[in-house]
C-alpha cells in the first residue's frame, strides 16, 4: 500500500549538475511483496522503519530490519521480499546523477553488505518528506533542494556506518576519508573551509582528497561547498521573508553580499530578490 508517492523530475541541466530523483514512495508492503530483476536504471535506497524482509544483490543473500537502509545500484541483479510474519514498511528513492555510483560504491565496500543500519529515523523521514513535498511542488530552483536532502540521506548513512563500526571495533574509530569530510562541511558550512582542513578531517593529503572527492561524488571539494551554501541560502530566503539578504549571506559563509548575489545568480539563475519574490508568489 503507497502511503505517498512522487515521480521525479529534472531538466537536462539539472541532471548534470545535480543528483535527481526517479520515483519515491513511502510504502506499508504486504506479506506477498516481491521483486526480482536483472537490471535497471537508477541506484535505490529502501529505508526500513518497521518490519523485516531480505534479498540477494550481486549474488549475495542479505535481511534487513527497522534501522536498516539498504543500498543496491539497479544495473546489477537484485530482489528482495517482505517476510511473511512482519511485512516492511519503507520509504523507497531511486535516484542518479554525477558521482552517485561512485558514492554507493565507496559506502558498500565499507559496509561489505547492500544493509547498512542509518543512524536518525527523524531525519529520514524529515528529508523524505521534504523530497516528496519538492517533487510535488516542483517550486523554484527545486533541483538544488533536492539535492541538497539526497545528500542529507547518505549522510544519516554514513553516520550510521561508523556507528557500527565503533560497535564492532568497541573503540572510537577517527572520523576519515570522504564521509569525514562531508560531515565537516555540513556542519560548518557558514564559515571559511580551505581545501587542507577538508584533507585533514579526511585523514588525506590534499592532492588525494582533491582526487578522491572529485571521483566519489562528482564534484570538487570547493563546488560541492559552493552548492551546499547556496541550497541553505535558498532556503534561508523562503522560510525567512523578512530577514535580509545580507544577513542570509552572512549566515551560509559569504561576507561579500554582493560576491554572494554572483554566486547564486549562477546556481539558481537569478539573483536572491528575484528568487524570493518567485518563491513568495
Amino acid at each position: 500500500m503507497f502511503l505517498e508517492s512522487a515521480a521525479g523530475f529534472a531538466s537536462e541541466r539539472s541532471r548534470a549538475l545535480y543528483w535527481y530523483v526517479l520515483n519515491t514512495r513511502h510504502q506499508r508492503c504486504g506479506t506477498k511483496y516481491a521483486c526480482k530483476r536483472e537490471s535497471a536504471s537508477g541506484h535505490q535506497i529502501m529505508f526500513m522503519v518497521d518490519g523485516r524482509g531480505a534479498g540477494t544483490y550481486q549474488g549475495r543473500h542479505w535481511t534487513a530490519q527497522r534501522g536498516d537502509a539498504v543500498l543496491m545500484d539497479l544495473r546489477q541483479p537484485h530482489s528482495y521480499y517482505a517476510d511473511e510474519k512482519s511485512p516492511w514498511e519503507m520509504y523507497y528513492i531511486r535516484f542518479d546523477g554525477p558521482g552517485v555510483a561512485q558514492v554507493f560504491d565507496t559506502l558498500l565496500s565499507a559496509a561489505r553488505s547492500p544493509v547498512i543500519p542509518f543512524s536518525s529515523e527523524r531525519g529520514i523521514k524529515r528529508d523524505c518528506a521534504a523530497i516528496f513535498r519538492l517533487l510535488k511542488t516542483q517550486a523554484p530552483a527545486s533541483d538544488v533542494w533536492v539535492f541538497h536532502h539526497l545528500t542529507g540521506l547518505i549522510a544519516n548513512i554514513a553516520e550510521g556506518l561508523q556507528r557500527r563500526m565503533h560497535a564492532t571495533l568497541e573503540v572510537d574509530p577517527p572520523r576519515s576519508g570522504i564521509p569525514a569530510a562531508l560531515a565537516l562541511m555540513r556542519s560548518d558550512f557558514a564559515r571559511t573551509i580551505a581545501l587542507k582542513e577538508l584533507a585533514q578531517a579526511a585523514c588525506m593529503s590534499p592532492f588525494h582528497f582533491a582526487r578522491q572527492f572529485k571521483q566519489q561524488t562528482g564534484f570538487t571539494a570547493m563546488e560541492y561547498l559552493e552548492k551546499f551554501r547556496i541550497s541553505r541560502a535558498q532556503e534561508l530566503i523562503l522560510s525567512h521573508p523578512d530577514t535580509a539578504l545580507k544577513q542570509i549571506a552572512d549566515q551560509v559563509g559569504y561576507s561579500d553580499a554582493a560576491y554572494f548575489s554572483r554566486i547564486f545568480k549562477r546556481r539558481a539563475g537569478m539573483s536572491p530578490q528575484a528568487y524570493r519574490v518567485e518563491g513568495l508568489r
